[in-house]
């Protein structure tokens, strides 16, 4: 995707630090960043399960300061973390139902390791703007759709309820003029460099995986329920845009595409690309405990503030994706080698 002028103009030269820039839409970031010329930090903790993998930094990987730690280890960041123009914070680890499993360790990895790296940069990087991704899971289950920003906030799962926090956390802190931050709500982000060895991060880059091992994709319920799909490559422009514009400070947007398909339709198009076949299934009891029904965001004020609008529809980034990890698979289906590429610094 070519580079906008004004964006160039913004982040060339510029001290960048990305929290999560290990992981999909975080990695996404970096190579872009890179790209226009800033001087990129990575951060990430790594965790198992939660998509951290050095080959997503292939090509541009001893271009960027990358530090294996906890956001919330403080003494171990803090030298990386000083004099900052911008702080794009991804890091989380997202698990629905692994929050409901284990809510205590959620609380620990999202919110007290957040509150601890928040602290830091208000010391650190007073004067950086910080743009936070949120999540439509702080929504809930929708009282109508499509759901703009003024919709109550009912998370049905725990990791929703501390991605509330965290952001609550930045807000706090911007009224307090201690950073200047700006959240965006993102909605079933999906393409390459996704991990693809568990389906507990976004059903279509499983649906995408199930395809290219020749698998029937499983549709949970009658597949009617609607979502919102935007391509990652979308979102890290609009992610960029939000950032660098100072009509955006101190405020919440959604991220969406705008363009609501039923799962059962796009669904249908992984298999018309792939030539697999799909069927539906009722929904397994942890699933239907976080399942929020029809869902899809209002994303109009974003894209109307920032003149921005995705440029991927549905089918090619879904061909886009295929493509990527037919060339790539290996790297992503198992857990065990990306933990050994991340372990011994190895890119092949």
């Amino acid at each position: 995707m070519g580079e906008l002028a004004p964006l160039r103009e913004s982040y060339s030269g510029k001290r960048v630090l990305v929290t999560g820039g290990l992981g999909f839409i975080g990695s996404g970031l970096v190579r872009r960043l890179v790209r226009m010329g800033a001087s990129v930090t990575v951060i990430d903790a790594c965790f198992p399960d939660q998509g951290a993998n050095l080959f997503n930094l292939k090509g541009v990987l001893d271009e960027v300061a990358l530090v294996v730690a906890d956001i919330g280890r403080v003494d171990d960041i803090s030298a990386y973390i000083v004099d900052q123009d911008y702080v794009f914070n991804l890091a989380a680890c997202i698990s629905h139902v692994g929050s409901l499993r284990d809510p205590l360790r959620d609380l620990e990895r999202n919110c007290v390791s957040q509150l601890r790296f928040l602290g830091a940069l208000t010391e650190l990087s007073r004067g950086a703007r910080v743009l936070y991704t949120g999540s439509r899971s702080q929504y809930g289950s929708p009282l109508y759709t499509p759901m703009d920003e003024e919709h109550p906030l009912r998370p049905v799962d725990f990791n929703g309820v501390h991605k509330t926090a965290v952001e609550e956390y930045h807000r706090i802190l911007h009224g307090l003029d201690k950073l200047r931050f700006t959240s965006l709500r993102l909605t079933n982000i999906y393409g390459p460099r996704h991990q693809m060895h568990h389906d507990g991060q976004g059903f279509l880059n499983w649906f995408i995986r199930q395809a290219l091992a020749g698998q029937e994709l499983c549709v949970y319920g009658d597949g009617t329920q609607k979502r919102d799909f935007l391509y990652v490559d979308d979102a890290v422009e609009a992610i960029l845009l939000a950032a660098s514009d100072p009509r955006c400070e101190g405020k919440v947007f959604n991220l969406a595409s705008g363009f609501p398909v039923s799962v059962a339709e796009a669904a249908a198009v992984i298999c018309e690309v792939s030539g697999n076949s799909y069927r539906c299934v009722p929904y397994p009891p942890d699933a239907v405990a976080v399942e929020p029904g029809d869902i899809h965001l209002d994303g109009s004020r974003l894209q109307e503030l920032l003149a921005w609008r995705p440029r991927v529809e549905l089918r090619e980034g879904i061909e886009k994706t295929l493509y990527f990890y037919r060339r790539h698979g290996s790297r992503y289906f198992h857990e065990g080698k990306a933990r050994v590429d991340l372990k011994a610094g190895a890119m092949g």
